[in-house]
């Protein structure tokens, strides 16, 4: 028996459209990803982002609470950089900004030895190539690196904490 495009179905009958279901398919399986991504964003946020409350109260007292203690500390910034790393492809540009943490009297120490901060940054830097600060981990060492220069830089005085606000590999 041939079949009729032109034929139309049987009173009672479903006209099944072929494709519509693989699309609706689709859409569903999209939005399902999108709301599971949204939901995985969130939480992470929440599980890296520590209880925001307390970090706003020691910012505004000008201290950082260590046990059970509060001491005296200050975020002093050490600018922007922007370095071309060691690659053999070349090319490669990183930006940075760093903060660093550090007790009242260390931070004028900050303030007065900031260009050998500076520069002390920008020579490490620039020997890492884009490689090396992939992953965090490399991130990471750079970050320690740094503590450690600035550290030697401002001796006997030490800084707590290095911050990286800003990192951009380019």
């Amino acid at each position: 028996m041939p079949i009729d495009d032109d034929a139309k179905p049987a009173e009672g009958a479903e006209e099944i459209q072929v494709g519509k279901r693989g699309k609706m398919s689709l859409v569903l399986a999209a939005v399902v990803a999108l709301l599971l991504g949204a939901g995985g964003t969130y939480a992470a946020l929440q599980f890296m982002g520590g209880d925001d409350g307390a970090s706003e109260s020691t910012e505004q007292s000008g201290g950082s609470e260590v046990g059970s203690r509060t001491v005296n500390s200050k975020m002093t910034t050490l600018g922007k950089f922007t370095v071309n790393l060691r690659d053999s492809a070349g090319g490669r540009v990183l930006q940075l900004e760093i903060q660093v943490e550090s007790e009242l009297t260390t931070a004028e120490k900050v303030e007065e030895r900031m260009p050998q901060l500076r520069d002390s940054v920008i020579l490490l830097a620039s020997d890492y190539s884009y490689a090396e600060l992939e992953g965090i981990d490399g991130k990471l060492r750079l970050r320690d690196e740094i503590q450690a220069r600035v550290n030697a830089v401002l001796d006997p005085a030490q800084v707590n904490r290095v911050y990286f606000t800003a990192f951009v590999v380019q």
